[in-house]
C-alpha cells in the first residue's frame, strides 16, 4: 500500500480542542433556536387558526350571498310571462327531441316497436 494514503484501520487524529467547543455552542444554538421556535408557533397556532377559519368563512357567505342574489334578482327583474314561455318553451322542445328520435329509430330499425321516452309520455301532444 502507498505509505501517504492513510488506511482505515489508522485512527484518525484527535480534533482540536477549540473545534470542539465550536460544534458544541452551534449545537446548542441549534436546539436554543428549535425551543425557542416551537414554543413561539405554539403560542400563534391558535390565532393562525382562527384567522384561518374566519377567512373561509367570509369566502364561502360571499359565494353563497352573491349566486343566490343574482339568482334572485334575475328571477325577480324577468316578467312571470317570459319564465312562463321559456318554461313552455324547454318542454316543447324536449317533446319535439323525443319525437325526433323515435323518427330515426323507425328508419334504422323498422321491425321493433317504438319506445316512448319518458317527456313525451308527460308531455300532452298539441
Amino acid at each position: 500500500m502507498n505509505e501517504e494514503i492513510p488506511t482505515y484501520n489508522e485512527t484518525a487524529p484527535e480534533a482540536p480542542e477549540s473545534t470542539k467547543r465550536h460544534f458544541d455552542s452551534t449545537r446548542d444554538a441549534f436546539r436554543a433556536g428549535k425551543e425557542a421556535g416551537s414554543e413561539k408557533a405554539r403560542e400563534e397556532a391558535p390565532q393562525v387558526k382562527g384567522v384561518i377559519a374566519a377567512t373561509i368563512h367570509d369566502i364561502a357567505y360571499g359565494l353563497a350571498y352573491g349566486s343566490n342574489y343574482a339568482g334572485a334578482f334575475a328571477n325577480e327583474f324577468v316578467p312571470k310571462k317570459v319564465r312562463e314561455a321559456l318554461a313552455n318553451g324547454a318542454v316543447a322542445g324536449k317533446a319535439a327531441g323525443a319525437k325526433a328520435r323515435e323518427k330515426v329509430a323507425e328508419v334504422i330499425r323498422p321491425d321493433e316497436a317504438p319506445v316512448k321516452s319518458v317527456v313525451e309520455a308527460v308531455v300532452v301532444n298539441p
